[in-house]
């Protein structure tokens, strides 16, 4: 219902603009626990603000898949109109706040790159580093690093991409990796590639950009064994969700470098053909605003990312 001001105008009804600041980060970060954690705040608290906020539009703004969470036209067109808004007033409140407020760093990447590689080490890293807040744009997207005053964009390029003035991270690699406990309740050997069409095949859906280039038909042409048929076949159109299935024993997929070796090395996940590594072209890489470069909390950033880059997988302690 409208309300009427001191004017006598009527005034649209209005909405809670505390749940905003919540609908923005699961929005950017597609996920109610990541944008809890980055809010200090709980996933039941951030479930709250969302279901708030759709009964005052009127409209859904996720749809709720299982593990996984997808704007709707609607929360699309309403988080590109927040995000606009919050991004002008958290540079108005930087400006304001000079050089008393904490340092922030704002990171631009693939929500697979945040969920699987970046927010696992995230926490060593503002240990090292408490004084430097840390905001996390998951979103599968270019960004104009200028335009929406980002200050990295963690990227991952096309064979044909040039990498530019960009940090060179990882030259991706591909092979199958599955779960033990998925071998062992199998009864595979999979002492070669054909043992293989006894599992459920795990995949990317065909619209998902570069999927083709890390494919299992494209991996079964690079090994040189015959297209297989798998007993199952599972789509997916977000990596992390497909790494997760294999990681809970659903099947075998394609995983890529470098998420790979840090699944590896923690005995999530096992690769029965290590030497059967295929290159898909593809890279990753870390493009740092020029207007921001040298300012030192942007360098302490990127010099950690590249350190992290070099220390290699991440291992379960």
């Amino acid at each position: 219902m409208a309300s009427v001001t001191s004017t006598g105008r009527r005034r649209r009804r209005p909405i809670a603009l505390s749940a905003l600041r919540g609908f923005e980060a699961a929005a950017r970060l597609l996920s109610f626990t990541l944008a809890a954690g980055e809010l200090n705040l709980t996933q039941s608290s951030i479930s709250r603000q969302i279901a708030t906020l759709e009964r005052q539009v009127g409209r859904p703004l996720f749809l709720r898949h299982t593990r996984a969470l997808e704007l709707t036209a609607a929360g699309a067109r309403l988080y590109a109109s927040v995000r606009q808004a919050l991004v002008g007033i958290d540079r108005t409140v930087d400006e304001l706040r000079g050089a008393g407020g904490p340092p922030r760093v704002s990171v631009a990447t693939y929500a697979s790159f945040a969920s699987l590689w970046l927010v696992p080490r995230l926490a060593a890293f503002q240990k090292a580093h408490p004084e430097i807040e840390i905001r996390i744009d998951a979103a599968d997207r270019m960004v104009d690093l200028e335009v929406e005053d980002i200050d990295v964009a963690l990227r991952w390029l096309r064979p044909d991409a040039a990498v530019g003035d960009a940090d060179l991270l990882v030259e991706e690699e591909a092979t199958p990796a599955l779960s033990q406990r998925l071998l062992e309740s199998s009864g595979v050997h999979a002492l070669q590639p054909s043992d293989l069409a006894a599992l459920p095949f795990l995949e990317l859906d065909d619209s998902i950009p570069g999927a083709r280039q890390f494919s299992w038909s494209r991996w079964f042409e690079f090994a040189g064994v015959p297209q297989l048929r798998p007993c199952g076949r599972l789509h997916f159109t977000y990596i992390d969700q497909m790494v997760q299935a294999a990681v809970r024993g659903q099947g075998a997929a394609i995983v890529r470098t470098p998420f790979l070796d840090d699944l590896l090395a923690s005995g999530e996940l096992i690769a029965p053909f290590p030497q059967l590594r295929m290159p898909t072209g593809g890279r990753y890489v870390m493009v740092v605003n020029p207007r921001r470069a040298q300012l030192p909390h942007v360098k302490t950033f990127r010099e950690w990312v590249l350190d992290e880059i070099r220390r290699g997988p991440q291992r379960l302690t």
